[in-house]
């Protein structure tokens, strides 16, 4: 794809982006709490949430809030917000409306512009600078590193409409009263500052990421043998119900401008099956580890997007799996658990009542 159409294409895909206000399927959660006005889930967090137990959601990896966010930090995140900073004239329901709807107000300083280079590149980025001679910005994909641009590298910058951060994350959460602890804890810190962003701080028990023994005995050769229509069904409903959020579909982009567009993207981090594996199971720069999935899941999705994305769409990202590949692989004697059928009634707290 050349430089033209490929920008063409960009754009055109914007427009469809921003002609959709809610995420691309959107997962029963998420459009639970959007039925609700901010100014309800706001006065149910001030009664109901729990600021302890909300730090302990920002903070949890697969959430990446503190990825982005400062929280009174002496090394500030320059992604997004330092949250202890915003100031009263930040509404209770503004808070609810920014994780909910974070493109509905992007904060000052904080807007993301898409950069083509006169080489080729596309550049994601928040903008700092602009002036006749030069453009600066911190690249999204490189964890805000700032880059200058000048005039005479630049072929166009377009301003986006969406914000860096993704929507439908509250779908990571696993029911309403942990959104209400996460809003609450925002509110906290929003009015205490970073003293109470300190007094809040949770264990470093309660956030370290441990990997399940089973994953180091995981038979890779046997998942990748059993795939069949079955798998890639089963790939194809998780991709569609989580992932679509921020990478998007073939028809239209996800909430986050930095996630892979796998019809077209290059890996970061490897595109073979091992590799993608291993990004679902610890994340790579803004990827959180997906710890809600078994093996058995992972491998689906990998399949799915084999089959639906990179062979029709991307061959150059789609390694080759044969015998030698499959000798390759790490050994093991386990395919890991069986996948849990999640109702929405099962994640609710009841509390002592239960």
């Amino acid at each position: 794809m050349n430089i033209v159409s490929r920008w063409l294409w960009f754009a055109t895909g914007m427009l469809v982006a921003l002609a959709v206000v809610r995420p691309v399927c959107a997962q029963s959660l998420d459009e639970d709490l959007r039925g609700m006005s901010a100014v309800q889930l706001a006065e149910l967090a001030r009664n109901d949430g729990d600021a302890k137990r909300g730090a302990v959601v920002f903070f949890q990896h697969h959430m990446a809030c503190s990825k982005c966010h400062s929280v009174g930090d002496s090394k500030p995140s320059s992604l997004g917000p330092d949250l202890t900073t915003l100031g009263s004239e930040v509404l209770d329901e503004s808070l609810v409306e920014s994780v909910l709807h974070p493109s509905k107000v992007i904060r000052k300083g904080f807007e993301s512009v898409t950069v083509l280079t006169t080489d080729g590149e596309v550049l994601n980025a928040l903008l700092v600078e602009r002036t006749s001679e030069r453009i600066v910005v911190r690249d999204l994909t490189r964890g805000g590193e700032t880059t200058t641009l000048m005039t005479s590298e630049i072929e166009d910058v377009k301003t986006n409409a969406l914000s860096s951060m993704p929507a439908g994350q509250v779908n990571q959460l696993a029911s309403q009263q942990q959104f209400l602890d996460l809003i609450r804890y925002l509110i906290e810190i929003r009015d205490g500052g970073a003293a109470r962003a300190s007094q809040l701080q949770p264990s470093p028990e309660l956030l370290t990421m441990a990997l399940p023994e089973y994953e180091q005995r995981i038979d890779h050769a046997g998942l990748i043998n059993d795939w069949n229509a079955d798998s890639l069904r089963r790939g194809e409903a998780i991709y569609q119900r989580v992932c679509a959020n921020c990478h998007g579909t073939q028809d239209q982009l996800g909430s986050l401008p930095t996630s892979l567009r796998f019809a077209e993207g290059k890996f970061k981090n490897g595109s073979d099956p091992l590799a993608m594996y291993q990004t679902l199971t610890r994340g790579f720069g803004l990827m959180a580890p997906q710890t809600w999935m078994v093996p058995s899941q992972k491998y689906d999705v990998i399949h799915y997007l084999r089959e639906a994305y990179l062979g029709p769409h991307n061959p150059t990202q789609l390694a080759v799996v044969d015998a030698a590949y499959l000798e390759r692989l790490p050994k093991g004697d386990t395919r890991g658990p069986e996948p849990s059928k999640i109702e929405s009634w099962s994640a609710m707290d009841y509390g002592p009542s239960l």
